[in-house]
């Protein structure tokens, strides 16, 4: 993959590298969306993607937008760089070309710690929990001190939230995932990914960080899919034959 281009000037020596793609209930772009938005946060540097692997027609015209990840910046945490985009490749070679992209392309600007968020799966719960992987016992017991619960079991931490990581380690630089808890992969998450940044906010010293819109939209979520779920019982003749419908 290309080196990143840069659109504006650079920060100054960051330190952290927040990353996330599209993930399970979409956390990762969820949350970073959320990131960017509240610290006014600016592009300073773009990579082509590889996708959409086709062009939209409509009455005789080509349409073409294609894809891009992107690098931001903030005036006011000026020790943070933010990495998200539009999707997350799937294949092996694709992944890799873009985490070693991304790791040594902020590793030159002198990143030393990369935080990536996600998805953790775990069925029906309380939805509140925030589970961590680290690559030393420093981050993750600044993980813990925010709330996070190390991730207990033994596994895999797959795509691009997981492989940063690795590359980051052959860069001797330190890592940390966090995985806010899900039920259901399928549908968008956005409670999931207001708990991942309020632990995110503690660890990298974010002093006020407003995630009420994630809750709201959690509440709007919910509310869609108990009407959806009245409406199919109502269907299947467990709430009764509405008067005229045969």
């Amino acid at each position: 993959m290309d080196a990143p281009i840069l659109v504006d000037e650079p920060p100054i020596r960051p330190r952290i590298l927040v990353a996330g793609l599209p993930d399970m209930g979409n956390v990762a772009g969820i949350a970073v969306e959320h990131l960017v938005k509240k610290l006014e946060m600016k592009v300073f540097a773009a990579l082509k993607g590889s996708w959409p692997p086709f062009v939209y027609h409509k009455g005789g015209r080509v349409f073409y937008r294609r894809s891009a990840f992107r690098f931001y910046k903030s005036e006011r945490h000026l020790q943070l760089v933010v990495f998200t985009g539009d999707y997350q490749p799937h294949e092996a070679y694709a992944l890799y070309a873009l985490a070693e992209s991304v790791a040594y392309f902020t590793k030159r600007l002198g990143v030393e710690r990369f935080i990536t968020v996600g998805a953790a799966h775990r069925g029906p719960s309380s939805l509140d929990r925030v589970f961590y992987a680290s690559t030393d016992d420093e981050t993750a017991k600044e993980a813990e001190d925010a709330g996070a619960i190390a991730l207990s079991d033994e596994g895999y931490i797959t795509g691009f939230n997981g492989l940063l990581l690795g590359i980051g380690r052959e860069l001797n630089i330190s890592g940390i995932c966090l995985l806010g808890e899900i039920d259901n992969p399928e549908i968008p998450q956005p409670r999931a990914a207001g708990n991942v940044l309020r632990v995110l906010a503690k660890t990298v010293g974010i002093e006020t960080l407003d995630v009420s819109e994630l809750e709201e939209a959690y509440e709007r979520i919910r509310a869609e899919m108990r009407l959806a779920e009245e409406a199919l019982r109502f269907r299947r003749g467990l709430g009764g034959v509405p008067p005229g419908v045969v």
